[in-house]
């Protein structure tokens, strides 16, 4: 009965969300074919409303994997379990849970629809996908369908609370049938899916020309950009309207194009200064002594239940040292945090000893800076590559 619900909401719902996706974002979509097989559905990660986007291509009721945040937000988790029943994964862990319920989707001949990379992009450029996404969909037996959307970075950035109206699409690449997958190694399929999803925001924007606009353009910036290529110098970077600044002089206004003006300034993209930015990070890592790394007041943590609740651990300040974090009272070992995750601009998550917790600011904060710099530090600790989900 429930999966009969499911089908009626998608089918009732899909034409009014798209009427406000047109009129919200100018958002445009293809509409597929109808697909003969159950299927798991692959594409980018660009807004908070991409399932959505993807849903009014296709006539067939899918099940999203979400990240666990969205569900504890009271009636509206109710509700969208209700309507949707998204499939939960924990940001920040490896979820075997969520891997079985998109197995037993599957086995009842429904799809589901996923975003392999995990978390948006924070500099307009696809991001790696999870490791194990090819093994899972050779495991499954199902089709294959790849779903690009174009667009997204520059209508809600990823470092941004504030949208902005210039113009989105979305269309389907590829089916790829279960006998084709039969043939093809996890590897592959891994491989096929990150070409047919990958996009460049600059690369196209340059190409495209298309104004994006809203106000406050430049407004929370320093989420993704906390490092300061005049001064050398982080944590001293604001943003005001389309102002982005440095206490050192450093100015530069974002534009409608989603472009950096300015005087004397080495970078014209978020994507360019940001390649700086992580090679500037490395060698800024290298010169950590005892002190920390970054300090932030006013943090809270929070320990995350298996039935989505909160529990206030302790509070006060969240500090990164080179071989621990602490906050509070609260310490732990960078070797034993498990796969540290972002989620919005500022919400830490991540799992040690088992058990989930999230970090919460009271002010704001970029929760991406420690994000990267725990990756750099594990990956240096370890000789290879990083723990964390996403840098």
């Amino acid at each position: 009965m429930a999966r009969l619900r499911h089908k009626v909401a998608w089918q009732i719902l899909r034409f009014p969300a798209y009427l406000f996706l047109m009129l919200k974002f100018n958002y445009t979509c293809v509409q597929a074919p109808k697909i003969p097989y159950p299927f798991i559905l692959v594409a980018n990660h660009v807004t908070d409303f991409d399932p959505i986007m993807v849903g009014c291509s296709f006539g067939q009721q899918m099940y999203f994997v979400a990240s666990e945040h969205l569900f504890r937000r009271g009636f509206v988790s109710k509700l969208l379990s209700w309507l949707v029943a998204p499939i939960a994964r924990v940001k920040g862990s490896t979820d075997t849970v969520s891997a079985m319920n998109i197995m037993r989707a599957l086995k009842h001949k429904s799809n589901v629809g996923l975003f392999a990379e995990g978390d948006k992009s924070w500099d307009g450029r696809t991001g790696r996908l999870h490791p194990t996404t090819g093994r899972l969909i050779k495991a499954s037996r199902a089709a294959l369908v790849t779903y690009k959307l174009t667009g997204g970075y520059l209508t809600s950035p990823r470092w941004s609370k504030l949208l902005r109206r210039g113009k989105m699409h979305g269309r389907m690449v590829n089916v790829y049938t279960p006998d084709r997958l039969a043939q093809m190694t996890a590897e592959e399929i891994t491989a096929a899916i990150d070409a047919d999803i990958y996009e460049d925001a600059y690369a196209a924007q340059r190409r495209e020309h298309i104004r994006y606009r809203g106000k406050a353009l430049a407004s929370g910036l320093e989420n993704a950009l906390y490092a300061c290529p005049s001064c050398a110098q982080v944590c001293r970077l604001k943003s005001e309207g389309d102002q982005f600044s440095c206490t050192c002089g450093l100015t530069a206004r974002f534009n409608e194009y989603g472009f950096f003006e300015g005087e004397d300034l080495p970078f014209e993209t978020v994507a360019e200064w940001d390649a700086w930015q992580e090679q500037f990070l490395r060698q800024f890592a290298l010169t950590a002594g005892e002190e920390p790394i970054y300090e932030d007041h006013g943090q809270s943590l929070w320990r995350i239940g298996t039935d989505h609740s909160e529990s206030l651990v302790t509070s006060g300040t969240l500090r990164l040292y080179k071989d621990r974090l602490t906050l509070g009272g609260f310490s732990v070992p960078l070797g034993k945090l498990y796969q540290m995750g972002v989620y919005g601009p500022a919400h830490i998550v991540f799992s040690a000893e088992g058990v989930n917790y999230e970090i919460k600011s009271g002010r704001m904060r970029s929760g991406r800076k420690y994000l990267t710099m725990y990756g750099i530090l594990t990956s240096a600790a370890s000789g290879g590559g990083a723990n964390a989900a996403n840098i």
